[in-house]
């Protein structure tokens, strides 16, 4: 069963590592498979550099990403496609996570606090009431 399974993945890796489902049976085989099948998997997968850039960028695949990175023979080919497409992989909600996770992406931004989103109407206008006296009285 185990060896039908892995040529199934192994026929179409891109796409099973981008299917809700596949994805999930993936990863347990890259997690629970012996070295050796592990290490076809893996090798599979960064077989093609833009493979791994895709599913980096991909809401399922970076989770197959994620696999990769703790596999250590293709641990660091894996991190090293990562920061060389790093541009791209940044400007993606999913593989901007990843690299944040990896400590190679840039930090979210802060957000600037704004006082009428944070306070309600009345306690706005409130707001809005003092500040105008203060300026009253300071003129």
């Amino acid at each position: 069963q185990r060896g039908m399974i892995l040529s199934a993945l192994q026929s179409d890796v891109q796409r099973f590592a981008r299917h809700r489902f596949a994805s999930q049976v993936f990863e347990h085989a890259l997690a629970f498979c012996s070295d050796e099948e592990r290490n076809i998997l893996a090798l599979e997968v960064v077989a093609r550099p833009s493979t791994v850039v895709a599913l980096a960028c991909h809401n399922f695949g970076v989770n197959i990403v994620r696999v990769l990175l703790e596999l250590p023979k293709v641990s660091k080919q894996v991190q090293m496609l990562l920061v060389k497409s790093s541009g791209r992989i940044n400007r993606d909600r999913f593989g901007s996570e990843l690299m944040r996770e990896l400590g190679v992406g840039k930090p979210q931004p802060k957000q600037v606090l704004d006082v009428s989103r944070e306070l309600g109407l009345a306690e706005r206008a409130e707001y809005e009431a003092e500040v105008a006296s203060m300026a009253i009285a300071g003129a």
